[in-house]
């Protein structure tokens, strides 16, 4: 109990310290003798709203949010291994940032929020957070300083088991092992149950189609699985601790869908050929070093491929040998460029390169003629193949927080498109082509410097009543 005091105490004398350090709660501005007002008057908002003012964004474009990106992601990694100091879990945080032109943090203002946060807590949440603050300045240098306002989470907090249930589900080892009609199951939903290995009750069930070992502890996938349950069509190994040479898997014709996202595996396993009508192969989610093709080419069946965050920072020319992927996911990688063998694909309806580092697209994309749907937001995109007016079924194209200035007029050209993102780029004008898109159902062009909430009264008003008497629905 006295530590306990001498604590709170202490935190009652940090506090100040701490305002003098420039990171306080923002309910303490006042008793601090802090103008909010003097400060947003001395440091211009990031984004203009105002007419005369010229953000950050007007002056620096996609380099500003690119690093606000970076900071996120860096400021997420210092809370996930800070996480022991943290005193309570998914706590929201809420900052007002002003910030000199040399990059040095002049006021952060906090606001938590989500949980009841005793005075104790609220100095230790300070202290973490002054500390990211104190150790990463912004590292882009400025005139006049601005200011800026964020939000995010303190720490995730552990997720509660999900229990699928329904008919031929079993969703405990109990359930499994008491069950007198084991003919009748047809899926174990043995995900977060801390298993270490596969219980040997998974073999008891002679109709078994799928099996949910996600989110467990598991360090091995034996080959019993697919040479003792010839029924088994779905198998998940979801978050599970599974390191290269550990998944053992027998010939076999039965199993169609894999998952093994966000394990440690650094390449796709040889033993994966073995299943030769798999349709789909989830592998995001662990740090692949190479994609290797051979592993892959005798699923002639294979028509999703997932490699969503595998740390990929190309991939291999032999993609194109792919030909029956229908559906690719290459979200979150560090693609600098897509190779052109990749317009191979003939039957690819859905390219996702989307977080990634790109600054063009290949024209042998144009070559995908059954391509619906392309996802290639949050990259480096300025312009597109005019080729692209090939790309016959293309329905939906998001280009947001790209760095387009004017709209590529080739979206004029494609037939049948209907939903197109512009959101967070740079355009300078308003996209005339877009009236010529006869299809166009959905637009979305919100946080551009052409124009913000006050679209409607911007000199290209008339022109966003245009689209939207064509039945486009506009969002801004």
């Amino acid at each position: 109990m006295k530590k306990y005091l001498l604590f709170v105490l202490f935190g009652f004398i940090i506090l100040p310290v701490m305002a003098q350090d420039r990171i306080v709660l923002l309910r303490d501005t006042t008793r601090l003798g802090i103008s909010m007002a003097a400060l947003e008057k001395s440091y211009p908002p990031a984004f203009a709203r105002v007419a005369g003012e010229q953000g950050l964004f007007a002056r620096q474009g996609r380099m500003f949010l690119d690093t606000i990106n970076t900071r996120q992601q860096q400021f997420f990694t210092f809370i996930e291994k800070n996480k022991k100091r943290l005193p309570v879990l998914g706590i929201m945080i809420q900052t007002q940032e002003f910030i000199r032109p040399d990059g040095i943090y002049d006021r952060v203002f906090c606001e938590f929020s989500g949980r009841e946060l005793t005075d104790e807590q609220e100095v230790q949440l300070l202290q973490l957070v002054a500390e990211w603050y104190g150790q990463h300045p912004f590292p882009i240098k400025t005139k006049t300083g601005f200011r800026w306002s964020s939000m995010t989470t303190l720490g995730s907090v552990p997720q509660k088991r999900t229990v699928r249930r329904g008919s031929g589900i079993i969703s405990t080892l109990e359930a499994a092992e008491q069950t007198t009609r084991p003919d009748t199951v047809t899926m174990l939903a043995f995900n977060q149950l801390e298993l270490k290995a596969v219980p040997e009750i998974v073999y008891r069930f002679p109709k078994l189609e799928e099996l949910d070992l996600s989110k467990n502890n598991l360090h091995e996938l034996p080959a019993r699985l697919t040479a003792d349950i010839p029924t088994l069509k779905r198998l998940s190994a979801l978050y599970n601790s599974i390191p290269d040479d550990s998944v053992f898997i027998t010939r076999n014709k039965h199993l169609l869908s894999l998952n093994l996202q966000g394990n440690k595996l650094t390449r796709i396993p040889a033993s994966v050929r073995q299943n030769r009508r798999l349709e789909s192969l989830w592998m995001g989610n662990n740090k692949l070093s190479d994609i290797d093709i051979k592993a892959l080419r005798r699923l002639r069946r294979l028509t999703d491929l997932n490699l969503y965050n595998a740390g990929l920072s190309q991939l291999p020319k032999t993609m194109g040998r792919l030909k029956h992927v229908k559906v690719l996911d290459l979200y979150y990688n560090k693609l600098t460029e897509l190779p052109r063998q990749l317009g191979r694909m003939k039957r690819l309806e859905q390219l996702a390169v989307a977080h990634n580092d790109l600054k063009e697209m290949p024209v042998s994309l144009a070559k995908l003629r059954r391509l619906q749907v392309l996802f290639a937001h949050h990259n480096r995109i300025s312009q597109l193949p005019s080729e692209f007016q090939r790309l016959q079924h293309l329905r939906v194209l998001d280009l947001g927080y790209n760095w387009i200035t004017v709209a590529p007029n080739v979206l004029g050209s494609i037939p049948n498109l209907e939903e197109l993102d512009l959101n967070n780029n740079n355009l300078q004008e308003f996209p005339t082509v877009l009236l010529s898109i006869k299809g166009l159902k959905k637009v979305y062009m919100g946080s551009n410097p052409l124009f913000g909430r006050e679209a409607m009264t911007s000199p290209y008003a008339s022109q966003i009543k245009q689209l939207e008497a064509n039945n486009t629905q506009v969002t801004y």
